[in-house]
C-alpha cells in the first residue's frame, strides 16, 4: 500500500517476539529458512501473539507472528503487492463490488472496504476463515462465505492445509495431501452465482491451482464487463492460466506492476516472472468491458504529472 504503515502489538510479549523475529529476518537467506525460524520461535511464545497492521484508512489487519507469510511484509514494511493496491484504487468509484476470492485472512478484503460499496470475500480452510471473519466480519458492506471458489456450486471437495505456509493451502486435486497436511471438506462456489447479474465486479483470483475451474464458473461476470485479477506463478513457465486466457480471442490482459501494460503473449508473460517463488498478478477482461476502460483512465490520470 502506498499509504503510512504503523505497527500495534497484541501483548508486551508480542513486541519481544517481533524483536526477535527482526534478527532472524536477517539471518535468513531464503523465504524456506525464515519461515522455519518464524515457526521455530512461536514455539515458545503464546500462539495467539500477534502485530496489528494498519495502513491509512484500512481497517487493522492481525498478524499471528509465528505466521511465516504475512511477517515477511509485517516486519519490513513493504508495500505488499502494489499492483494489486493500483487496480483496487483505479477501479474505486467504478463499480460497487470487489470480490476478494481466496481471500486468506482477508488483507485485501480489509484494504477494498473502504473502496468499495460492497466486498464479497470467500476462503475455504476453516481455520483460515476464523482469521478472516476476525479481521473483516465487522466491516460495513463486507459479506464473507466459506466456500472453495470453482465451476460450479454445490459440489463437496476436500481441501489441503498444507503444514508449511496456509498461504499454499489448496483444492486436493491430482496431487495428495502430504503426511504432515491437514484435509477438511468444502462446498463449492461459482463466481456468476456470486456477482449480481448486470453487475460489472472487479474480481481477485488466487486459489492455488484451481483458476481455469474458477474463470470456468465466471463466463457470465466476465462476459457482462467483470475485470479479474489473477495471478500466474512464477513457477509455472508455461504460464497456464494466462494461456487459458488467451486462448479466448475477446480477452485482453495486463500487467499492473508499472502501469496498465497490455501482455499480448506468453512470451510476454513469461519474461516478467522472474521469481520462480512468487505469484505474479495480472488482470484480464474482455476488451469491451467499460469497467476495464475506467481501470484504463484511472491509470492514466495517475500517471499525469501534478
Amino acid at each position: 500500500m502506498i499509504a503510512s504503515h504503523r505497527l500495534t502489538f497484541s501483548s508486551p510479549s508480542a513486541r519481544l517476539q517481533y524483536i526477535l523475529l527482526m534478527g532472524l529476518f536477517r539471518l535468513a537467506v531464503t523465504r524456506g529458512l525464515y519461515g522455519r525460524f518464524a515457526r521455530g520461535l512461536g514455539r515458545f511464545f503464546d500462539p495467539e501473539n500477534a502485530v496489528i497492521l494498519q495502513d491509512g484508512e484500512a481497517a487493522p489487519y492481525r498478524i499471528l507472528l509465528n505466521d511465516g507469510y504475512w511477517t515477511r511484509f509485517a516486519l519490513y514494511l513493504a508495500p505488499y503487492e502494489p499492483e494489486v493496491d493500483s487496480v483496487l484504487r483505479a477501479a474505486a468509484g467504478a463499480t460497487p463490488l470487489f470480490c476478494d476470492l481466496g481471500a486468506n485472512m482477508g488483507y485485501w478484503t480489509t484494504r477494498a472496504a473502504p473502496l468499495f460499496e460492497q466486498v464479497i470475500a470467500v476462503e475455504a480452510s476453516a481455520r483460515t476463515f476464523e482469521r478472516l471473519q476476525g479481521n473483516a466480519a465487522a466491516l460495513p458492506g463486507v459479506t464473507l462465505h466459506r466456500a472453495a471458489i470453482h465451476a460450479r456450486s454445490g459440489q463437496v471437495l476436500t481441501f489441503v492445509n498444507t503444514h508449511l505456509s496456509h498461504a499454499s493451502a489448496r483444492l486436493m486435486g491430482d496431487m495428495p495431501a502430504g503426511a504432515q497436511d491437514r484435509t477438511e471438506t468444502v462446498t463449492t462456489l461459482a463466481i456468476d452465482d456470486l456477482v449480481p447479474p448486470g453487475t460489472a465486479a472487479l474480481i481477485k483470483l488466487d486459489v492455488e491451482g484451481a483458476e481455469i475451474d474458477a474463470i470456468t464458473g465466471a463466463a457470465r461476470a466476465l462476459s457482462e464487463g467483470s475485470v479479474l485479477i489473477y495471478e500466474d506463478h512464477g513457477n509455472d513457465p508455461d504460464c497456464t492460466v494466462s494461456a487459458h486466457l488467451l486462448a479466448h480471442p475477446d480477452f485482453r490482459l495486463y500487467s499492473s506492476q508499472n502501469g496498465l501494460i497490455a501482455m499480448p503473449d506468453i512470451a510476454t508473460i513469461r519474461a516478467l516472472k522472474s521469481d520462480p517463488f512468487k505469484g505474479y498478478n495480472f488482470v484480464a477482461a474482455h476488451a469491451d468491458s467499460p469497467l476495464l476502460a475506467e481501470i484504463m483512465q484511472g491509470f492514466a490520470k495517475s500517471a499525469k504529472p501534478r
